[in-house]
């Protein structure tokens, strides 16, 4: 995809590498972080984890319900995506 983008082939291994290694090096600086405060920031853990469940489940809907001819909405698509998150919340 992005070689049709009319990009150079050294520019898209480069910016592969980049996206590959972003998860390793949050990790790394989450890590970091948590080790090296001395103030406690488990307080602040839900808070964040509210931002960041938010922020998936705002790209992942965008990708599922977008991503349709013309945006139109999918009533069948909806009702999986029910029924998939109803079968994940009986199997916790």
């Amino acid at each position: 995809m992005l070689l049709k983008s009319h990009i150079s082939k050294k520019t898209a291994i480069v910016s592969l590498v980049i996206f590959a290694l972003v998860t390793p090096l949050g990790a790394f600086t989450s890590y970091m972080i948590g080790e090296s405060m001395v103030g406690d920031f488990s307080i602040y853990f839900d808070r964040i984890m509210a931002v960041v469940v938010g922020i998936f489940l705002h790209i992942s809907t965008t990708i599922l319900f977008e991503s349709s001819e013309n945006h139109r909405f999918n009533l069948i698509k909806f009702l999986i995506i029910l029924l998939g998150a109803g079968i994940a919340f009986i199997g916790h």
